[in-house]
């Protein structure tokens, strides 16, 4: 089990699979917000990105795939919350409701790191 969890591989698509829920179907179809269509079809497109990265790679590009995709939001999380930024007139990175997404987002690219020069 203490294995399973080291490898990016179960993080990829933990975090593919809450982006889509809470990025694309809560906020299309839960709330009804089209307002932002495009902002809501750009999270499908990064659960595609990060479902490639889980299925379609495996060993060292996974780990850093994992890393390049996922690093960027963690810092974007920290930057949101610094900043107190709103999407759709919510706030992005409210504390202590942000600490879940920058956990999950945190640990591919963590997971991706240890993993980074590995066959």
């Amino acid at each position: 089990m203490k294995d399973m969890i080291m490898k990016p591989k179960i993080w990829l698509i933990v975090i593919a699979v809450m982006h889509t829920i809470m990025g694309v179907i809560a906020t299309y179809v839960i709330i009804g917000n089209t307002d932002n269509l495009a902002l809501i079809i750009q999270f499908a497109f990064i659960s595609v990105y990060l479902l490639y990265a889980a299925f379609m790679t495996e060993g060292q590009a996974q780990a850093r795939l994992a890393t390049v995709l996922c690093a960027p939001y963690v810092a974007w999380f920290i930057i949101s919350a610094i900043m107190k930024l709103n999407m759709f007139g919510v706030p992005v990175a409210e504390m202590p409701g942000a600490l879940m997404p920058l956990t999950l987002w945190a640990l591919p690219a963590v997971t991706g790191i240890m993993n980074w020069n590995t066959d």
